[in-house]
């Protein structure tokens, strides 16, 4: 008898669905400016006449991944037939539009679906068609999918550097301790366990830095961003740049995962440091978290807690490239695979002012790019002599004092660029997420300006790629220059050394 109910009142809920895919609008209008969030291909199977065939699009994730909306094609296996789809699903309901090119026939289908994290299955319905099965592999992310031709591994490292003294507390036997994470090129493919997109802890920090409350965002969706980085995975093989990320002031490395992700991708080694005391939180591996060291009140000692904190994470990062190159020769896994002789970094506001000094004053690094990055003038008293490139916020583009400092002390080739629309805090991920997360929420309420958060990243992004193989793999020159053909949101702007 409860068998009998729960089918009726199921029955009647896909009716309902069926009653509204009457008016489903295409997935293509409301559609993403720049990416869908995943790609899916399968088989089909009619069981009316036994037809077949396979089915292959793309989706675009809601609030979480049991959610969102799909179009595709799909063809008979003999090739006879083909047409489109697309519709929506939530949870285990689905429902959509079925048609066949040329013929202009409509059929509304709606279902139940199975999914997990790579494999979906559905038996779908149709007034005029019967039920159809359905089967077949997806993958999706909040995040952009990779462009190179490599996988991205990942390792965590707690490093304490024994030759300094931990400047930000009073007992004398702290020494400076900081986490990092090794991000490198990997074969494609599934091999290795997906890695999560940050701690349950770092999570909760972020939901806290939000201007207004999003009490709304479930404290475990962090889970559904779902990075590509992967665990347990061996290095490709060759040797590759390797590039330095600083996070911004009261920031962490992991809200910068699509502008590290993409550039493995590309055939780089990425090191991310969260800086104890300067980044937003920093987990150990044993439970300890440290948050944002107490600032000064009184001028004269916020300015010297200022200077003490940016000579602090500019030490973390020669500290860091030393920890590489001892791992270059002494670890069984990356033995050889990083070439030091060509060394980047780049960073996010106070990563972006430690990456400006500790190219001015380290040869080890060979190319530098900052994000919006503040800086300190008088920690550069001479000229910065590697490539750099200099990515603003639309605001300080034209209104920045430093912009002319800096740009008057290179003397190497520099560039300088703008995205229209764009704040300081765009230069993350986050905006992507919130995008997801409280979609109904405009992205200029909470600090991230008027460009579509996609278009942000994918601008960001590529320039980042595309500088680094400019000038850590001899990639000429002119890709970088034809970018702003590309992307007519930017304001470029660029002298020769």
């Amino acid at each position: 008898m409860e068998k009998k109910v729960y089918v009726s009142l199921l029955l009647c809920i896909l009716l309902l669905f069926y009653s509204l895919c009457t008016s489903l609008p295409p997935v293509s209008a409301s559609s993403p400016a720049d990416w869908p969030d995943g790609t899916f291909q399968g088989t089909w199977n009619k069981r009316k006449d036994n037809a077949s065939g396979y089915l292959w699009g793309v989706l675009n994730q809601g609030r979480r991944t049991t959610s969102g909306s799909f179009t595709g094609g799909w063809n008979t296996s003999d090739g006879t037939e083909n047409g489109t789809f697309h519709g929506v699903f939530y949870g285990l309901l689905l429902i959509g539009q079925w048609e066949e090119t040329g013929i202009g026939k409509t059929i509304h289908i709606s279902g139940i679906l199975n999914l997990n994290e790579t494999h979906f299955s559905a038996r779908l319905f149709s007034p005029r068609a019967g039920v159809f099965d359905i089967s077949g592999l997806h993958d999706a992310s909040f995040l952009p999918a990779l462009t190179g031709i490599y996988g991205v591994g990942v390792r965590t490292m707690h490093l304490i550097d024994t030759s300094r003294a931990e400047n930000f507390t009073t007992n004398a036997t702290d020494l400076r301790e900081m986490m990092i994470q090794l991000w490198f090129p990997i074969k494609t493919g599934n091999d290795g366990t997906r890695v999560k997109y940050m701690d349950y802890l770092t999570f909760q920090w972020l939901k806290g830095r939000s201007p207004i409350p999003l009490i709304t965002i479930r404290n475990n969706a962090y889970l559904f961003v779902r990075p590509h980085g992967r665990n347990h995975t061996t290095i490709a093989a060759g040797m590759f740049p390797v590039v330095v990320f600083s996070p911004g002031y009261d920031g962490v490395y992991q809200i910068y995962t699509s502008f590290i992700e993409d550039l493995v991708s590309h055939g780089f080694v990425v090191v991310s440091i969260n800086h104890p005391y300067i980044s937003g939180i920093t987990v150990f591996p044993d439970g300890r978290t440290i948050g944002l060291a107490d600032v000064p009140t009184d001028p004269v000692e916020r300015s010297i807690f200022f200077n003490m904190s940016l000579r602090t994470i500019i030490q973390d990062t020669k500290f860091v490239v030393d920890t590489i190159t001892e791992l270059n020769t002494t670890d069984p896994e990356f033995f050889g695979h990083f070439d030091l002789l060509k060394v980047g970094m780049y960073g996010h506001s106070f990563g972006g002012a430690n990456t400006v000094v500790c190219c001015y004053e380290d040869p080890r690094f060979r190319v530098g790019l900052t994000l919006d990055g503040v800086f300190y003038q008088h920690f550069i008293p001479g000229n910065i002599t590697v490539p750099f490139l200099f990515m603003f916020a639309e605001s300080r583009y034209t209104d920045d004092s430093t912009i002319a400092y800096l740009w008057n002390h290179t003397s190497d080739d520099t560039f300088k660029m703008s995205i229209l629309g764009s704040t300081h805090y765009a230069f993350t991920d986050v905006g992507v997420l919130l995008s997801h997360l409280v979609p109904l929420i405009p992205p200029r309420l909470l600090l991230f300006g008027s460009i579509i958060p996609k278009r942000m990243v994918n601008i960001t992004r590529t320039y980042i790629t595309v500088f680094f193989q400019v000038y850590l793999k001899g990639e000429p020159v002119e890709n970088l220059l034809h970018l702003s053909s590309v992307f007519d949101e930017v304001l470029f702007d660029y002298k020769w050394g």
